[in-house]
């Protein structure tokens, strides 16, 4: 009996070192490779596909360097853990293509000033015994790749920013040449308004600039007239046509060309304008390529679109109850979620757009079935919605007010399209038009004698994408940056954004900005009422787990116990009296 109980005690030894190495040999691997498993439903605390995908472009080590101070506010203690979380889990992802340097800033003071210039410094409010107290915070990050300039990200607010901000430099640091985006926008002032403020110039400057988030790191942006001289880019990653004027037959050849070629168009335009420089006035804009869109399926009504489901502005105040009465403008229509269509990348999670003065898409499915086209409606009006015939004396005041109780509605209309497929060239075979002269301009050198042999019309032939908004001043500058307004219109900032990288990028960087992290609550329990549940449910999870295991522990003893007294029981009355008993 003595051998068994060394040799069992022997085992247990040998055990419990193997725990104990065990043990320190997965802490030493959690140091070296960081890993976790993700149960939530949305991936919330796993890399996305898309980021793996941007990771794979890196043909270089890069190293990603993290300043945060080593004391933080109690509130980012936990924002601080998951971000550093998050920056490791990218370090393991990267399979050595990513080094990740966490720095502490606080004791460097040449460190800590040209972070503060920086940016990388943030003073921040904190609680604690009760008391506030400011708190100087460093947060931020810097990439380095290759031998390009340092990429900074001087400001993390938490984890699900991370994949969309480091991704984005990652995709700009590793693009061998900037796509191309050319931006045709009219040269006329743009419509005036009694809720906006003067301005001159067309209103769409910041998109013919590049003033669109991150567009200058990413694109070259060029501002085309289609001219001669100035026409569209024959490598031009994305083309943005804004309410083009009644363009000529070279122009007309210039733009079909491209998209018959696989090239990407944003059409934004309009079959009419208003202005309200003395008194309002409403006039026809035709395009010259109305025969064209025909052709491929799409056609605008001429009639103005209003909408119960429009913007709303505060009117006035009564200063007895403090009620706000508010202003509705029926032909400023919100787009609401449900209308827009959740499943294309160019609006997924789109909360909503507003659309000013927009007019209806007509798509006609048959004209585009017969070209191959497949059609998507990105965007329409709700039920509630109707048209006011064109009249060049329309005056959008006289309109604001209706009953909606007495209002007739039309149902719903589309403002926003997109055609994907190969799209027809109706040049082909032709004689190239020539470009339009101007007059006034002398005639070139020996120009008469010169006799120049017609050259035919031909593309290589590619599938392409047509997207079509009819709202222009959707984009317009004056309605973006309005006081009243410009908050409420920042998704539409958002959709050029999602349209100029995914049709120039590919759809990457889409995803990962849309990616969504939810935090989701027990139904039924939310609100005050629900305060004493909550509180419950909360102690139950923290102690009546352990409570729960602890009985179920002591249940498992008493029974094993009580087997052993039965099977002693009955050994005794089997083989006799133990040799150990008295």
């Amino acid at each position: 009996m003595a051998t068994n109980k060394s040799a069992r005690d022997t085992i247990v030894l040998i055990a419990v070192v193997v725990a104990f190495m065990v043990t320190v040999m997965a802490n030493l691997l959690a140091d070296r490779k960081f890993a976790r498993w993700d149960l939530t439903s949305e991936t919330k605390y796993s890399l996305s596909p898309s980021f793996i995908k941007i990771l794979g472009r890196l043909d270089d080590t890069t190293t990603l360097t993290y300043y945060v101070s080593a004391s933080v506010p109690s509130w980012f203690n936990a924002t601080k853990r998951d971000i550093l979380d998050k920056l490791r889990e990218i370090e393991t992802a990267a399979k050595g293509k990513i080094i990740l340097d966490v720095v502490d800033p606080s004791e460097n003071k040449e460190l800590t000033e040209k972070l503060t210039q920086e940016g990388f410094a943030h003073d921040v409010q904190d609680i604690n015994k009760d008391q506030f107290s400011v708190q100087r915070l460093f947060t931020g990050i810097k990439i380095t790749y290759k031998n390009k300039p340092k990429v900074s990200i001087p400001a993390i607010g938490g984890p699900e920013q991370i994949e969309y901000t480091v991704g984005s430099k990652l995709m700009e640091l590793t693009l061998e040449k900037k796509p191309i985006i050319a931006v045709q926008a009219p040269a006329a002032p743009p419509q005036m308004n009694p809720m906006m403020r003067q301005q001159q110039g067309s209103g769409y400057e910041w998109l013919q600039q590049g003033m669109w988030e991150g567009a200058k790191e990413k694109f070259e942006v060029k501002s085309v007239d289609l001219t001669e001289n100035n026409t569209v880019p024959p490598d031009a990653a994305l083309l943005i046509l804004i309410r083009p004027k009644e363009l000529n037959e070279r122009q007309r050849y210039e733009v079909t060309r491209y998209l018959a070629g696989g090239g990407k168009v944003f059409l934004i335009t309009s079959p009419f304008r208003l202005q309200h420089e003395f008194g309002w006035r409403a006039e026809k804009t035709p395009t010259g390529l109305e025969d064209y869109l025909k052709e491929l399926g799409i056609s605008f009504n001429q009639e103005f679109v209003a909408d119960h489901s429009n913007l709303q502005m505060p009117k006035s105040v009564n200063f007895m109850t403090g009620e706000v009465e508010m202003a509705r403008f029926p032909f400023y229509i919100k787009i609401l979620a449900g209308n827009i269509d959740q499943e294309s990348i160019l609006t997924r999670f789109m909360p909503g757009l507003i659309m000013p003065m927009p007019a209806e898409i007509t798509l006609d499915e048959a004209a585009a079935k017969k070209n191959n086209l497949a059609t998507k409606v990105l965007a329409r009006t709700s039920k509630q919605s109707w048209t006011v015939p064109f009249n060049e004396n329309f005056n959008p005041e006289r309109e604001l007010k209706y009953d909606v109780e007495k209002q007739t509605f039309t149902g719903q209309k589309n403002v926003f399209v997109q055609l994907e497929g190969q799209f027809p060239f109706p040049f082909e075979g032709k004689p190239v038009p020539e470009w339009k002269k101007d007059p006034a301009a002398p005639p070139a050198p020996d120009a008469k004698d010169a006799k120049k042999e017609a050259e035919t019309a031909k593309v290589d032939k590619k599938p392409g994408i047509l997207v079509v908004c009819s709202s222009p001043e959707a984009f317009h500058s004056l309605y973006l940056t309005n006081r009243n307004i410009g908050q409420q219109m920042q998704a539409n900032a958002s959709l050029m954004v999602n349209i100029t990288e995914t049709f120039s990028l590919g759809d990457d960087l889409v995803k990962l900005r849309s990616k969504r992290y939810e935090t989701r609550s027990i139904k039924n329990l939310a609100g005050k009422e629900n305060d004493a549940k909550r509180t419950a449910i909360k102690v139950g999870l923290i102690v009546g787990v352990p409570i729960l295991v602890a009985l179920f522990a002591l249940g498992r003893t008493i029974a094993r116990r009580a087997a052993q007294n039965r099977f002693e029981r009955n050994y005794a009355q089997t083989i006799g009296p133990s040799s150990f008993s008295a």
